[in-house]
C-alpha cells in the first residue's frame, strides 16, 4: 500500500481510543476486536499490507495474545521513514499494576509482520511475533522473544507526496471506478473488492497452470501407452525373431548389430534381417526378444484398458480446464507429492461424495467411508475450511467448504455439527457431543489407517442429529 495513504489513515485515526476485547488471527490478516464492536484489521499478505476499521462480526476462531484483553489503546502513529504502524497499549492486571505494551505492524511486503512488545525502561522488548527469525534467517536483525525490538534497516524511502481525496478504486473486472472521500472506506473497499478478487484470480491461474501440467502429463502418458500398444501388436514378430536367433546361435557373436538369416517358418523361406543389441551376447538377444514377446502377449488387453482410462481422465481434465477458463467453479484436486497414487487424480471422486450446497459460498461435503474421509480431510479441505466429527463415537468426517474464504455463521456450524452427529454411531441418540476445528489444525500421522486424523484448537458442541433429507425439508433446499 502506498505510504501516503497509510499516513492519511494514521493521521485520521491518531485519536483512536478503544479498549480491546480480543485479538483474532485469520488467514493473512489479524483482527483486533474492540468492546465498542469495531474491529481493526491488519491485512498482512505478501502482495500487499494495510490496515482499516470495520464492523463485520464473522470473526476468526483462533484467539492470540490473550494478555491484551481489556488493554486500552492510548496512541497510534506511522513511522516517518517506513511503513511501520505502532500502537501504544496500557493494561492493568488483576493486581491493578499497569503494563505498557507496543504493537508494531510492519506493513512492508513481501513479509509483513505483527510484533507484540512490552515496554521496559522505554525500550520495546519482544514478547511474541507472527514471524520470528534469528540472525541465521536475517543477518541484519533478529525478532525473538526477550530481545529488544530492532526496526528493519532497508534502503526504502517513503514517497510522502500528498494524495488528496477523492480516491478512486479501480477494479480488475472492468467495472467503473468508485470514488471515496473517506480513507477508511477506501481501504475497506480495496480489501473487499480488489484484494480478495485478486486472490481468487491468482488461485484460478494457479489451478489453470496445474491443470495444463496435468493435461500435458496425461497426453505424454497416452502417447507412451499407444507406443506400447503398437509394440504389443508385434508379439508374433518377437517370437519369430527369437526362434530364428535360436537356430543361428552357432554363427552369432557378441557385438553384431543385425542377423541376416532364412525364415524357415515361412513356406517361401525369405531372407530376413533381425536387429540385435550389440552389447548383448547371442543368448541374451534371444532372451530379450522372448521377454518382449511374453510381455506383449500378456499385456495387450491391459494396455487397451489403460489407454481407455487415460483417455477418460484426459477428457475430464480438459472439461475442467474449459470450465475454469469460463470462470465457473470447479472441484479440481491437483496431484500432491504427499498423496498416494491411489488418492491422486481419482476419476469422478467428487461425484461419489455426499454434497449439500447450503448457500452461496458454502458447501457441506460428507465422507461415508474411510477412504472418503481421508480424501476430504487431507486433500479436498483448504486451511480456512471447517471440519466436524462426533466426539467419542465413530463417524463420518464432515467438511464445510468456505468457497469465498468467508467465515461461516454460527447457525451454519450448528447444522454441520448436527450432520456429523447423524453420520455417526450416535445417530439415534440425543445431545451428541461434536468437535469442530479448521482444516489447518488437522494432522494425518504417518502410516496411520485411512480416515484416522488428529486435531487441535477445536471447539465442542452438544447437538441433536439431523438427516440430510430432514435438513433439506427444513431449509427448502
Amino acid at each position: 500500500m502506498h505510504y501516503a495513504l497509510l499516513n492519511i489513515w494514521s493521521q485520521t485515526h491518531t485519536g483512536l481510543d478503544a479498549r480491546i476485547e480480543s485479538i483474532r488471527q485469520g488467514e493473512r490478516y489479524i483482527d483486533i476486536v474492540f468492546k465498542d464492536r469495531r474491529i481493526l484489521r491488519f491485512v498482512l499478505d505478501a502482495r500487499d499490507a494495510f490496515v482499516y476499521l470495520h464492523q463485520e462480526r464473522n470473526l476468526p476462531q483462533v484467539e492470540i495474545w490473550s494478555q491484551l484483553r481489556n488493554a486500552q489503546i492510548t496512541k497510534l502513529w506511522l513511522d516517518s521513514s517506513d511503513r511501520i504502524l505502532s500502537l501504544e497499549l496500557q493494561h492493568k492486571d488483576i493486581y491493578q499494576e499497569t503494563h505498557l505494551y507496543r504493537l508494531i505492524a510492519e506493513l512492508s511486503p513481501p513479509r509483513p509482520n505483527l510484533i507484540l512488545c512490552e515496554m521496559q525502561d522505554d525500550s520495546p522488548i519482544v514478547i511474541d511475533a507472527l514471524h520470528k527469525y534469528s540472525l541465521a534467517d536475517n543477518p541484519a536483525r533478529q525478532i525473538l522473544p526477550s530481545l529488544e525490538y530492532q526496526p528493519p534497516q532497508t534502503g526504502w524511502t517513503p514517497d510522502k507526496t500528498t494524495i488528496p481525496p477523492p480516491w478512486e478504486l479501480k477494479r480488475g473486472d472492468g467495472a467503473p471506478p468508485q470514488s471515496f472521500t473517506d480513507i477508511n472506506a477506501f481501504l475497506q473497499a480495496h480489501y473487499e473488492e480488489v484484494f480478495i478478487a485478486e486472490g481468487i484470480r491468482r488461485q484460478r491461474q494457479q489451478q489453470l497452470s496445474q491443470l495444463q501440467k496435468a493435461i500435458a502429463k496425461q497426453s505424454q502418458k497416452l502417447d507412451k501407452q499407444k507406443a506400447e500398444l503398437e509394440s504389443a501388436a508385434h508379439a508374433d514378430t518377437y517370437r519369430l525373431y527369437a526362434e530364428v536367433i535360436k537356430y543361428n546361435l552357432h554363427q552369432l557373436q557378441k557385438g553384431q548389430s543385425s542377423l541376416e538369416a532364412v525364415n524357415y517358418y515361412d513356406p517361401a523361406m525369405p531372407q530376413i534381417s533381425i536387429p540385435l543389441q550389440s552389447q548383448l551376447s547371442p543368448t541374451e538377444n534371444m532372451d530379450w526378444y522372448l521377454k518382449r514377446y511374453k510381455k506383449a502377449k500378456s499385456g495387450f488387453k491391459q494396455i487397451q484398458q489403460n489407454i481407455a482410462a487415460t483417455q477418460e481422465e484426459l477428457s475430464r481434465l480438459q472439461e475442467i480446464h474449459k470450465d475454469l477458463e469460463a470462470g465457473r467453479e470447479v472441484d479440481y484436486i491437483p496431484t500432491s507429492h504427499k498423496a498416494s497414487a491411489s488418492q491422486s487424480f481419482r476419476p469422478n471422486i467428487m461425484d461419489k461424495l455426499l454434497r449439500i450446497r447450503i448457500e452461496d459460498g458454502f458447501e457441506i461435503v460428507i465422507g461415508r467411508k474411510a477412504s472418503e474421509n481421508d480424501f476430504i480431510s487431507t486433500q479436498l479441505g483448504k486451511p480456512h475450511d471447517w471440519w466436524f466429527h462426533a466426539r467419542i463415537y465413530r463417524g463420518a468426517h464432515v467438511l464445510l467448504r468456505c468457497l469465498h474464504k468467508t467465515e461461516p455463521s454460527p447457525e451454519l456450524k450448528t447444522i454441520c455439527c448436527r450432520l456429523a452427529a447423524w453420520f455417526s454411531k450416535a445417530r439415534f441418540s440425543s445431545n451428541v457431543p461434536v468437535d469442530y476445528t479448521q482444516v489447518r489444525f488437522l494432522r494425518k500421522p504417518r502410516r496411520s489407517a485411512p480416515g484416522f486424523i488428529t486435531y487441535t484448537q477445536h471447539q465442542g458442541a452438544f447437538v441433536e442429529p439431523i438427516s440430510p433429507r430432514q435438513l433439506r425439508e427444513e431449509m427448502g433446499l
